[in-house]
């Protein structure tokens, strides 16, 4: 986005309508006019998330006078060419939710996002910078963190007392419990390829936990798939495939019906872990099981034990509209949300994993895995946001056809580099 001195200030990037408007603290914003109020529109393809949105922006009015209420679209194909079609005019949304990473990188560049840099900064030592990152295209950031999951391990307490297992810290330890399971009848890992996306899952933590910065290297296109530490991570996981470490993956489903689900297993002790992001936390409490009773959760561990600390993470912004109706209004908004107790607020109507480390999450789980990732871990960013969609797209087919017939990986990862080879040349 390119703006001029001379600009009027709907025109001006929202540093300098921050600084414009001196950004108040915010008892004092709703103090000047205690009987104002303003509630914005904000879009969406949630609509589950309905009392969400709409608890935290009658939280965001009483707190600023500004608040929102959310516009949910039926899907999201629809919603996506909405944001595109009428983000570019009068009729763009004050506020809407998008995706992270390469899947928002688009919207930046057309100019559909404001430049919330200076809120950024303003709560510079309550965010991650890696999470920041997500969001961050020119040196610039363009959305708030709406929410944060950790990928974790979730396992059966009950199972792993039964059997005297303990959370593992090293590679070892893990695999001497996947063994313990399989011999007790138990299938350590629940693995699906129902839906085609879930078929990333172990190849993204196989690499981490194997050469994080081949992860990364790999997803900015500075390594090929067929790099050595990629073909290894990809023969550690054959090697699991092959000792039964996982549930079939073309039969078991992640959703909640059916007799072949991975909620069923698990609650019935068939399976003993799932890998998955922190957000499948709720679907299991659904179920009637408690968190820190019945089940508790782990970073999967390193292979290489200097590989560093490290946790794979996804996220996704809410975004101010660069063309919306009402912007100075949106950045009173956001500036609520940003804060800690615009953020312990939303927690505490959706009970997700705290964005900010000094807000307190709903449950003792979350509050121990904050606590965990707070100790020095780097967030990684998961597959699916990490690297141009088009390249994701193909490959989750072909991790797929690797989970189902396990064997030499060069075939798969030279289909996924060829798609990576046209991606990356029409990147530049």
């Amino acid at each position: 986005m390119r703006h001029t001195s001379g600009a009027p200030w709907w025109r001006l990037g929202a540093a300098a309508l921050i600084l414009a408007i001196g950004l108040p603290s915010l008892s004092a914003v709703h103090a000047a006019n205690p009987h104002a109020g303003t509630t914005l529109k904000l879009w969406n393809d949630k609509a589950t998330w309905a009392t969400y949105f709409n608890t935290e922006g009658q939280a965001s009015l009483k707190a600023v006078g500004v608040g929102f209420k959310s516009v949910p679209y039926a899907d999201t194909t629809t919603y996506q060419a909405a944001v595109r079609t009428a983000g570019r005019t009068s009729k763009a949304p004050d506020l809407y939710t998008w995706w992270s990473g390469y899947q928002m990188k688009d919207t930046v560049d057309a100019g559909l996002a404001t430049d919330v840099s200076a809120l950024w900064n303003q709560n510079k030592s309550a965010y991650s910078p890696g999470l920041r990152a997500q969001f961050t295209f020119g040196g610039k950031t363009y959305g708030l963190p709406l929410y944060l999951s950790y990928w974790e391990v979730i396992y059966n307490k009950h199972v792993f007392a039964k059997y005297h297992l303990t959370p593992p810290t090293t590679w070892a330890q893990f695999q001497a419990i996947n063994k313990t399971l399989r011999t007790h009848g138990v299938t350590p890992l629940a693995a699906t390829i129902d839906g085609r996306w879930p078929a990333f899952i172990y190849f993204e933590e196989m690499l981490v936990r194997s050469n994080p910065q081949a992860y990364l290297n790999l997803m900015a296109g500075k390594i090929k798939y067929t790099d050595p530490a990629v073909v290894n991570a990809m023969n550690i996981w054959s090697t699991m495939i092959k000792e039964g470490d996982f549930t079939d993956p073309g039969a078991t489903k992640f959703g909640t019906s059916g007799s072949n689900n991975v909620l069923s297993y698990f609650t019935q002790g068939k399976v003993g872990m799932i890998e998955i992001g922190s957000w499948y936390e709720p679907t299991i409490t659904g179920a009637g099981l408690k968190p820190g009773v019945d089940y508790g959760a782990f970073i999967m561990p390193n292979m290489n034990p200097t590989a560093g600390k490290n946790v794979i993470f996804e996220t996704s912004p809410l975004v101010v509209s660069a063309h919306g109706p009402n912007q100075a209004q949106a950045l009173k908004a956001a500036t609520y949300f940003m804060s800690k107790a615009g953020q312990q607020a939303w927690i505490n109507a959706t009970g997700f994993t705290p964005a900010r480390n000094d807000v307190k999450a709903s449950n003792s789980l979350d509050q121990q895995m904050s606590a965990t990732v707070n100790t020095g871990y780097t967030l990684i960013p998961r597959y699916w946001e990490a690297t141009p969609f088009d390249i994701v797209n193909v490959a989750v087919d072909q991790f797929a056809k690797f989970m189902l017939h396990p064997g030499d990986p060069m075939p798969i990862l030279s289909t996924i580099q060829s798609q990576a080879d046209r991606s990356w040349a029409s990147q530049h």
